[in-house]
């Protein structure tokens, strides 16, 4: 599998030979609760995380407010408008209504889901050439920190949106989205290195911090939005909700994201290139398919078929926040401040979720906790959406949002648990890099089915319920794939995971579910 050659890591003010990696002092980052251990790259770790998280909530009530605007320049009416034509006669049903309005050539639902699958596909492109920059040359903290300035840039342009800007910004949230996937895999990059540094016991401890910070920064933004939107009396008001969003945001992702790449320490290159290669994009491409093709051959039971569903499981699940915002503001009729508190419950069902996760992982084992994790998943995305829509109460959506947390609390650490099982020793970098491209390479696919449906004139719910069979996918080709528990730990060599995993499990998420 071409392993990386080790570096020994540097601090951004040491050159790549010295032999020292302690922190130097003016790094020393603020607050006893920000002490990893002096590891620098840690404290800045968490603190990009926190931006990134305040980020994601942030699009969130932008794409809310982007769909209405996108409505009302088409001509439909909104749930609210539809309801009230129902209970006058001027429809004969809310639920039935199919608006023909276009603009620019698409169905205004459509218009967040193709954000979506633009952000996917260049995404896809992008990581290819973001992986090359990681590897060959020691620009790592310079490109995550170039990517950060323009991402907060746009998020500061968007506080402009409006009935005339609206289209405009759709563009910039598509190009938010390619910086965000590359603020993230160079902040990641930084994970293997921490765990070479402390060993796996204390890193399982950190990521655990990580979630806990990102969890705690996503949902004071979310009930801060809420409060001040209410008392500003602004709540019902979509438009004006995301302009107060994107102010907050920026003032907040700005100073995390100084503070976490101020203490991101610069490296090396952690591989030379290789001899007689011109076009190190190509050779990217070309190694990523060599492992592919070595992992097809070595790891039959586990590692393979783990991937093969982080593929089409991540697909699924990364594009629900943005189908989730077009069913809830179109078929429940949430407004930006609603999608931002339903938002927040799914973040406190993680909780209990990831508890669950746990023992059940004791009491079965991580192959078969994942798998019933998304076949309830699915469920309960089928449910909501054949549901939700004829609910007398939008409100009510709020219950389908906890079960739904509940589904992803469970999920995501036991993806995360199963993945350091079938992770073969020696080899922990290059596979946490290739899974990274596993779970990213088809994010633009089921957002561009949800489209091709929604132009075709099928109904939202149904546009949901087949983006939530990648699940069902991912989970199958476990069930009839992977090998057993045991064949799966003998084959990656870490059969202690039998006696100890049940220790660990709830602290190896890398990345909350939001």
């Amino acid at each position: 599998l071409n392993p990386r050659k080790k570096t020994k890591p540097t601090n951004a003010s040491q050159s790549p030979e010295s032999p020292s990696s302690s922190p130097t002092p003016s790094r020393n980052c603020f607050y006893s609760m920000w002490q990893y251990g002096g590891i620098p790259e840690a404290k800045g770790y968490a603190l990009v995380a926190m931006g990134r998280g305040v980020g994601v909530m942030s699009n969130v009530v932008v794409n809310a407010a982007l769909l209405e605007l996108a409505m009302e320049a088409a001509g439909c009416p909104s749930k609210k408008e539809l309801d009230a034509m129902e209970a006058d006669g001027t429809i004969g049903s809310a639920s039935g209504y199919i608006c023909d309005g276009t603009v620019y050539g698409q169905n205004p639902l459509s218009l967040i889901s193709n954000i979506a699958v633009a952000t996917g596909l260049l995404g896809a492109i992008f990581m290819p050439i973001t992986g090359v920059i990681l590897d060959f040359t020691p620009y790592r903290r310079l490109v995550g920190i170039l990517f950060a300035i323009i991402f907060t840039i746009i998020q500061g342009i968007q506080i402009g949106i409006g009935p005339n800007t609206w289209f405009q910004m759709s563009i910039l949230q598509a190009i938010a989205g390619v910086c965000f996937t590359v603020i993230m895999m160079t902040s990641l990059a930084y994970l293997p290195e921490i765990c070479e540094e402390v060993g796996q016991a204390e890193h399982s401890t950190y990521t655990a911090r990580f979630t806990a910070k990102q969890f705690a920064s996503q949902a004071t933004f979310l009930i801060l939005l809420g409060s001040l939107s209410v008392g500003l009396g602004i709540s019902s008001d979509s438009v004006r909700t995301a302009r107060l969003s994107q102010a907050m945001n920026v003032g907040i992702i700005s100073i995390l994201f100084s503070m976490g790449w101020r203490c991101m320490p610069s490296r090396p290159a952690s591989r030379d290139p290789p001899q007689g290669t011109r076009f190190l994009v190509l050779y990217g491409i070309r190694q990523n398919f060599r492992t592919a093709v070595s992992i097809h051959r070595e790891y039959k039971k586990g590692l393979r078929w783990y991937l093969l569903a982080t593929v089409f499981a991540q697909s699924s699940v990364g594009a629900l926040t943005t189908v989730a915002v077009v069913y809830l503001s179109s078929e429940v009729g949430l407004n930006a401040t609603d999608i931002s508190l339903f938002f927040f419950v799914v973040l406190v069902g993680t909780i209990p979720g990831s508890k669950f996760a746990s023992e059940l992982s004791k009491r079965t084992n991580p192959n078969t906790s994942w798998q019933l994790s998304m076949i309830c998943l699915f469920i309960t995305l089928v449910i909501g959406a054949f549901t939700l829509g004829d609910a007398p109460h939008k409100y009510l959506s709020l219950i389908w949002g906890l079960f739904v947390g509940l589904m992803l609390g469970w999920f995501y650490p036991t993806e995360n648990l199963f993945f350091s099982c079938v992770l073969p020793k020696g080899q922990e970098a290059e596979i946490a890099g290739f899974r990274v491209y596993c779970s990213m390479i088809l994010a633009w696919l089921p957002p561009l089915v949800f489209s091709i449906l929604v132009e075709s004139g099928v109904d939202a719910k149904w546009g949901m319920t087949f983006m939530g069979s990648f699940i069902l996918v991912a989970a199958s080709l476990l069930k009839f794939g992977s090998g057993t528990w045991e064949e799966i730990l003998q084959e990656s060599q870490r059969s202690e995971f039998a006696e100890h995993h049940e220790h660990h499990e709830h602290e190896s998420i890398a990345e909350p579910p939001l």
